[in-house]
């Protein structure tokens, strides 16, 4: 599992290996528990290229009535090439020695501590001193063995140095994180003047180079524009790309805690009007924050010395955790209640609308992230691409801008492009038939099926007539598999000006979500399988329920939640998960009640399953017995969740012996902090006399306390 508290930032010239990058810069994340593992994330998007040729195209048009322009092009993250594995390897056994001394120096703090708290054991102040330094090292049970077995209190602070680090250069593994999810922007300001049509929200195509194509309409003056500002000169920049990843990541040396209260919300919405929305994203976040609608409260358990970090890292981690933790807050808000916060969808009247009848629909709610959760962390690679003058050269500049008189007879045609989002048959899609017509003589008709790997299709060339100009309209059906399935079909959609027109099926009366779950390797120690139950119902618009289980364990591949519905989804799925531990025991727990007793809801298409057990709480029970007539004295312990129906009992012996001190610990699994009201602790003590006298007794523990004396 990759972590965030291990990374390096590495910086590579690399002339002609990349067109228009002389340095190669990404970071490389360490894995939570295989020391030879490190996941690269490139920093700098780039042309896609072919031949050392950008996969770039101008064109500029103009006829006695219109002008404007089209752009069109491929923009990639780079992934590193054999020659740059190499490198890596090499800068990232250099540059990660300082931190791994540092996770070393936290160990050898904790066992010291350790010691300390056996050798004192009625000494509270010295048992959370042991327990605050475990906490820091982020060890599960079966590792604290490991590395105590192997402590040594004569060497110093490195002596785990070389159980941290790769084993050689050699040995690195190179990885790609695992995304959740990937979009990429084009950054434009927004003025009609320029555009016919600007480029919305991308998903690139896959996880590999991460390609994803932009294509820009423009007026005329936004032609004439941008014309000058893609060739730009042989050395400046022309617009800017930015991605963003979600990618599942343990949370290091750190509390999180998000908040959202819908009633100091709804003032700071009754304060804003909706033009304000796109005008400045940021003054809008600020409003929220200021007026605490929303919260985020970041608590470091580890200094950037304790990290091992420089300043510069160590700034950056935090902020990341912070900007983290605002996100999280959105996509709650997305997932529980379909509040789409984004400005594109906020800039029309009947958009904004939808979102304060939404925000008026959220509740409040606070969730806290603790230690060595699994969450999905977000990355944003993004820059000024360069300028295709700087690229290929003056001599070659003309090879990419193109202008072309409309009343040429080659120019007086039209041929629409259509594409679709590739893996049809993941979503149990048949084909998409989409029938494309100019006029009552011209009509297409272009069909996508599961079978082929075709994305991309044109119509036949059309004549443009005087009359109907460069207007064409479609619509189109998509048939799904199964008996039950029942085909989409859209409106009749008209368009101008404009020849790509892309259909995302996630949209097209599907419900669909994936299915993961955000459980460490050594979260897994303690279950053997879940049960995921996912069901969604639309009663108002005739859809039956359909409910799926899906059986899944530490080696399952993504299972998906695939409903063809026929209309659009505006309802909700609902999905509930049963936890089989290993020790026989079944928790039947989800992070927030719905509307839907005993379920969970996400109107996004990611369902990610929690690990519910990610507190290790480490009890310490002293006996220090008092009266030399006790002969044995038996300790049960019991943390009870009867919301969830999950309880664990764990049992202890003392044998009095001359009356001396004697200590030992108890670890238990904790539900996370939101939990805490449902928790009940209690503890019974029976002590037995040489005498042959019982007795009994049983306490309760406050939730926090961990230091028991009997």
């Amino acid at each position: 599992m990759l972590t965030t508290s291990l990374q390096v930032s590495i910086k590579i010239p690399t002339k002609d290996l990349f067109l228009g990058l002389d340095e190669y810069v990404c970071t490389c994340y360490g894995d939570s528990v295989d020391k030879n593992i490190y996941y690269i994330a490139p920093e700098i998007p780039i042309f896609l290229s072919q031949k050392n040729r950008p996969q770039f195209m101008f064109y500029k048009y103009r006829s006695d009535s219109q002008q404007g322009g089209y752009a069109q092009f491929t923009v990639c993250l780079p992934q590193p090439k054999d020659l740059l594995d190499e490198q890596i390897k090499v800068r990232l056994y250099k540059g990660i020695h300082q931190q791994l001394e540092a996770r070393s120096r936290l160990l050898v703090n904790y066992f010291t501590a350790k010691s300390a708290a056996q050798s004192d054991p009625t000494n509270k102040e010295k048992q959370e001193e042991k327990n605050r330094n475990f906490k820091l090292t982020g060890l599960s049970e079966q590792e604290e063995k490991k590395f105590s077995a192997l402590y040594d209190p004569k060497k110093g602070d490195e002596q785990f140095l070389t159980l941290l680090m790769p084993e050689d250069v050699k040995k690195i593994e190179l990885k790609q994180p695992t995304y959740s999810s990937a979009k990429a922007t084009l950054i434009l300001d927004d003025n009609d003047k320029f555009y016919r049509q600007i480029p919305t929200v991308l998903s690139p195509s896959g996880m590999g180079d991460n390609n994803t194509v932009f294509s820009l309409s423009l007026t005329g003056q936004g032609a004439t524009l941008f014309e000058q500002v893609l060739k730009g000169t042989d050395q400046n920049s022309s617009v800017a790309v930015r991605f963003d990843f979600g990618l599942e990541a343990s949370l290091p040396a750190a509390k999180v805690t998000v908040s959202y209260d819908s009633n100091k919300s709804q003032e700071v919405i009754k304060s804003i009007e909706r033009h304000v929305w796109s005008a400045d994203e940021k003054k809008i976040e600020r409003q929220f924050i200021e007026n605490e609608a929303v919260k985020v409260n970041v608590e470091f358990s580890a200094t950037r010395e304790q990290m091992g970090m420089t300043e510069e890292q160590y700034t950056k981690w935090k902020q990341s955790l912070k900007e983290w933790g605002e996100k999280q807050i959105t996509q709650i808000l997305s997932n529980d209640n379909g509040l789409d916060m984004s400005l594109d969808m906020l800039k029309d009247g009947e958009g904004f609308n939808r979102f304060k009848q939404k925000l008026s629909e959220a509740k409040s709610f606070t969730r806290v992230y603790e230690e060595n959760t699994v969450v999905s962390f977000s990355i944003h690679p993004q820059a000024q691409l360069p300028s295709i003058r700087s690229l290929v050269g003056e001599k070659n500049i003309n090879e990419y801008f193109k202008e072309y008189d409309l009343k040429d007879p080659f120019f007086q045609y039209l041929q629409p492009e259509f594409s679709v989002t590739a893996g049809l048959e993941k979503y149990h899609i048949e084909n998409i038939v989409i029938t494309v017509k100019y006029d009552d003589n011209n009509v297409s008709t272009l069909v996508f099926d599961k079978t082929n790997d075709k994305t991309r299709q044109h119509t036949e060339k059309w004549f443009i007539r005087a009359d109907l100009g460069r207007t064409f309209s479609y619509s189109y059906t998509i048939n799904f598999s199964g008996a039950y399935a029942t085909p989409y079909h859209s409106d009749l959609i008209k368009v101008t000006d404009t020849l790509l027109q892309h259909i995302n099926i996630d949209q097209c009366g599907i419900v669909y979500a994936d299915i993961s779950t955000q459980i460490s390797p050594q979260g897994w120690e303690k279950f053997e399988q879940l049960l995921v139950t996912a069901q969604y119902s639309d009663s108002r618009h005739g859809v039956a329920t359909k409910e799926e289980k899906y059986l899944i364990n530490k080696d399952s591949s993504v299972k998906s939640f695939v409903y063809p519905i026929g209309v659009k989804k505006d309802e909700p799925i609902y999905y509930k998960t049963d936890y089989y531990t290993k020790d026989g025991n079944v928790i039947h727990y989800i992070p927030e009640t719905s509307n839907l007793v005993g379920y969970a809801k996400t109107y996004g298409q990611q369902i990610e399953v929690s690990n519910p057990l990610l507190k290790q709480e480490t009890y310490d029970i002293i006996f220090d017995p008092e009266d030399s007539t006790i002969k044995l004295v038996l300790f049960e312990m019991t943390v009870d969740y009867p919301a969830h129906e999950f309880k664990q009992t764990k049992k202890l012996q003392f044998s009095n012996k001359d009356n001396s001190t004697q200590t030992a610990s108890l670890v238990f699994s904790l539900m996370p902090e939101s939990e805490s009201a449902k928790i009940k602790i209690n503890y019974k003590i029976t002590t037995l006399f040489n005498n042959g006298k019982r007795v009994e007794k049983t306490e309760k523990l406050a939730y926090g306390d961990t230091y028991i004396i009997i």
